[in-house]
């Protein structure tokens, strides 16, 4: 049996991925989960445990820590041949990338490589990766072949990345790149969903002011060029992200069942832009939301909105829920918290 690797698999995404994942492949595949904690809880893997019915193996592992990812390959290496790596363990808060950027490239950077410098001798060479959005300028339905030009740090990671797998790829292999959007919202049965140990993005923040742990949400910056001047974004549900995750990862089973040589990249998104605003007047519905301007946060971008259009031609994937669905899940997943 071979295995199928997943570093930062008790985050956010990565730990509805597993789920979405097992529903697909069942016991094909062993999944291996590493993590360093650093944004995630370790009761994460107890959750997953109750939804799939297994515990999975869990290495508490820092991808920048080449020698302890080494004996992780090496573990397996009989038994279970790592085959397939899923890489979402990275840092992603872009004002924090701004304001440390040496500690994002080490992290991500320097730690990817460790990972693929890994994959490469353990002969593993199926990589599906969590790229970002935030490696375009800023734009309206911005397709994949747009030039790369992050405006900030953390999106300057992800570029670096891509180049990186790109030129792994005229090796051989089977490389595919995922670049995101915002993904928001929880599972439907309120058991997973995004609990940062520091909100930095907009949905964990609104979320802290609908339980009353937050007074009020600040709103980055008024006077963007949109039409009420808060920053427009392409919001995608988790559970729509993590199903792009399994048909990727089905994608790449395929073509190496094959033996073919394979890269590509597409873009996760629904093609619909929200603002910040919109976010605000849609939970409100909800709960009422209070909140007040403030500065803009550095390395911030007026808009930016997918053209999923590739992604459905290529892969057959398309978004399917809307944005009242990611804040009504984003909204029972925290009020289980408190329960």
């Amino acid at each position: 049996m071979q295995s199928i690797l997943i570093t930062g698999g008790l985050g956010y995404i990565g730990s509805i991925t597993i789920t979405e994942l097992y529903k697909a492949i069942g016991k094909q595949y062993k999944i291996i989960i590493l993590d360093n904690l650093s944004n995630s809880n370790i009761q994460v893997l107890d959750t997953i445990s109750s939804i799939i019915g297994e515990k999975l193996d869990l290495h508490i592992v820092d991808i920048q820590n080449y020698n302890e990812l080494v004996e992780v390959f090496k573990k397996y290496k009989e038994q279970y041949p790592i085959n397939y790596i899923i890489h979402f363990a990275a840092l992603k808060a872009v004002g924090e990338s701004v304001e440390n950027p040496i500690k994002y490239y080490q992290n991500n950077v320097v730690g990817t490589l460790n990972l693929l410098k890994c994959a490469e001798e353990y002969k593993c060479q199926n990589f599906l990766f969590s790229s970002s959005a935030t490696v375009y300028a800023p734009g309206e339905f911005v397709d994949e072949e747009a030039s790369f030009k992050p405006s900030n740090p953390y999106g300057e990671t992800k570029v670096a990345i891509e180049y990186l797998i790109r030129s792994l790829s005229k090796k051989g292999g089977r490389y595919l790149c995922l670049r995101y959007f915002n993904p928001v919202g929880a599972t439907k049965d309120g058991k997973l969903g995004e609990m940062p140990n520091k909100p930095n993005n907009l949905f964990p923040y609104i979320e802290q002011v609908a339980i009353g742990n937050l007074q009020q949400l600040y709103v980055f910056g008024n006077d963007y060029n949109t039409p009420d001047g808060t920053g427009i974004r392409d919001y995608i549900h988790v559970l729509d992200l993590a199903e792009a995750h399994v048909v990727a990862l089905q994608e790449l089973i395929k073509k190496d069942q094959m033996n073919e040589n394979y890269y590509d990249y597409f873009n996760i998104g629904t093609g619909k832009g929200f603002s910040v605003l919109d976010i605000v007047n849609e939970y409100s519905k909800l709960v009422p939301i209070k909140y007040q301007f403030t500065n803009k946060r550095g390395g911030d971008v007026a808009i930016l909105v997918a053209n999923p259009n590739k992604t459905k031609d290529k892969l057959g994937w398309i978004a399917k829920r809307g944005l009242q669905e990611m804040c009504q899940d984003s909204y029972n997943f925290i009020k289980s918290k408190q329960q």
